[in-house]
């Protein structure tokens, strides 16, 4: 990106929706101010790749028409107490150096957020990190709903009764028996976005970088489905990025993968966790420490409340646009 020398501070900029086409402006800045190429076509990935024809995000140009400022808005599929909802996701926060101030930061935040709840989208989340947090608080833009938790454990193999009761088995992305779970289990979640294949295929398979492992498991002389989980190799961990199972079968699915981690030669199996879930986490032979982020939700009127978020919104690292 060619730096912008005649138009610099934020006043000499405006921020506005995003429009077909803005998108290499964005690739460029992102590269600026992250230190790492984006594509387009991980963009179009990220942002219409469930099919969303919708864009929310907001950008800021100076007089030239350059980008020097963009908040990213993913739309997400979500279920609410058994509805079908929609949702955005913040990522991809940024502005040029040049060019940072609270106003402009308050009407990037503002614009793309406004625009998608006249347009029905009712859920504002995201994961920052502490200092990425604090502006956004500070303006009211962000409100805190809970801290994220990370569970680990250094990994064992467990031959108990769970490893013959059970097979734990590579899974399709086109394996009917996916979806087939998802509306077996969706009634159960308060609040969380919908993992069916659709998702899936999009979310893992189609990732332009990361390589993620897709996993079943169901009852050793059975056909039906009963959890699926989510996995990525990353040096010596094995991270668990996504799983979808009955609670009471959460421990079968953490041994499942335990086992898994230890043959493929891993030292640590790490996940992310709600806080509603921590004390079974626990039991499980989890150690449960803060993650370093925080799940905030957009303060914008017209988004879901805290009270309909905190300790009622089921999400794992899948649900971050990084990991």
């Amino acid at each position: 990106m060619t730096d912008p020398i005649k138009e610099t501070g934020p006043s000499a900029v405006k921020a506005c929706l995003y429009e077909k086409g803005d998108e290499a402006g964005i690739t460029e800045l992102f590269e600026k101010v992250f230190g790492r190429k984006m594509s387009r076509e991980e963009w179009m990935w990220k942002y219409t790749g469930e099919g969303e024809r919708s864009v929310y995000s907001s950008v800021a140009k100076n007089a030239s028409g350059e980008i020097v400022g963009h908040y990213g808005c993913m739309v997400q599929r979500a279920v609410h107490r058994g509805r079908e909802i929609s949702g955005i996701s913040i990522g991809d926060v940024m502005t040029h150096p040049r060019f940072r101030g609270i106003r402009l930061f308050r009407d990037l935040a503002t614009i793309g957020p406004t625009e998608a709840v006249r347009h029905g989208i009712v859920l504002g989340y995201g994961f920052p990190n502490e200092r990425a947090f604090r502006l956004p608080e500070k303006l009211g833009l962000y409100e805190k709903v809970e801290d994220v938790f990370e569970a680990g454990k250094d990994v064992q193999f467990h031959n108990n009764l769970n490893r013959y009761a059970y097979r734990f088995f590579p899974l399709r992305y086109d394996d009917r028996r996916i979806d087939a779970l998802w509306e077996q289990l969706k009634g159960g979640f308060h609040l969380t976005l919908i993992r069916d294949s659709r998702y899936l295929r999009w979310r893992y398979q189609k990732h332009p970088f990361f390589s993620y492992e897709l996993w079943g498991l169901k009852k050793r002389w059975e056909m039906a489905l009963t959890g699926l989980a989510v996995v990525r190799r990353d040096k010596d961990r094995m991270l668990l990025i996504d799983f979808v199972c009955p609670l009471d079968l959460l421990a079968a699915l953490f041994q499942k993968v335990d086992n898994y981690a230890y043959t493929a030669g891993v030292k640590r199996l790490v996940f992310w966790l709600p806080d509603y879930l921590r004390d079974r986490i626990i039991r499980a032979g989890f150690s449960v420490n803060p993650a370093g982020t925080s799940i905030p939700r957009s303060t914008i009127e017209g988004y879901m409340k805290k009270e309909e978020m905190k300790g009622k919104f089921f999400y794992t690292m899948g649900d971050t646009d990084f990991l």
